[in-house]
């Protein structure tokens, strides 16, 4: 959602896609990060070391020197609810690529997340997770013109959101709006669809206690660092 409506509606940017482009399985003669007029998203940090887009330009991406002079937004949600979207998307609602080896990827990681119960996947992950989280925030220190956006921002705080949004790019109010009101959570969770909630603080209701605790400790420095509730 963010990537097609945000993105792709830019006042004076181009959007490119290359995760995008390699998961359809469209041809790339070259990456190439131009200076100016491009934008180029979303980017996934977390992506397997193993996926064909992290030797591409993930990678690379993850340099500081890369990243350095270049104006980067980072948008981040509650660790611990990314676990749980994804277990549920990964697991039950996530499509397939149409490329054979990434596709032979996505089933065997479906697979798998169908004999674990939420629990002992977020116990399975987490220290995966906050590698993720910890290497955003470096990149984040040392890049001269970046934010941090929070998912929470947008759901609970959206005139916060929306202007450090705009600090560094430009959304007009008609694509701000759209994005507002295809962003607020379901009321019933729907376990069918990619969005299955929206809500924020799922990881409360889905989770054991013992299994939040051990997250809190996990994720100790980056609850703080981003100010999150432990």
């Amino acid at each position: 959602m963010f990537s097609n409506l945000v993105l792709s509606n830019l006042t004076g940017l181009e959007k490119v896609d290359y995760a995008n482009m390699i998961y359809r399985g469209i041809p790339i003669k070259k990456i190439i990060f131009e200076k100016k007029g491009y934008v180029y998203g979303p980017i996934r940090l977390s992506i397997s070391p193993n996926a064909p887009e992290y030797e591409m330009f993930v990678k690379l991406l993850s340099n500081t020197s890369f990243i350095q002079n270049k104006i980067a937004v980072f948008f981040i949600r509650d660790p611990r609810d990314i676990i749980i979207s994804a277990y549920h998307s990964f697991g039950y609602t996530h499509g397939f690529s149409p490329v054979k080896e990434i596709r032979g990827n996505q089933e065997k990681k479906q697979n798998e997340i169908q004999q674990k119960t939420v629990d002992e996947y977020a116990l399975e992950t987490a220290p995966t997770i906050l590698k993720h989280f910890q290497l955003l925030d470096t990149l984040n220190q040392n890049c001269n013109r970046s934010i941090v956006l929070k998912y929470e921002d947008m759901i609970d705080n959206w005139s916060f959101f929306s202007k450090r949004l705009n600090k560094y790019i430009h959304v007009k109010k008609n694509i701000l709006n759209q994005l507002y009101e295809e962003t607020r959570p379901l009321e019933i969770p729907n376990e069918t669809s990619h969005r299955r909630s929206g809500k924020t603080n799922q990881y409360k209701n889905q989770l054991s206690p013992e299994t939040i605790k051990s997250l809190n400790n996990t994720f100790k420095e980056i609850l703080a660092r981003f100010n999150y509730e432990d």
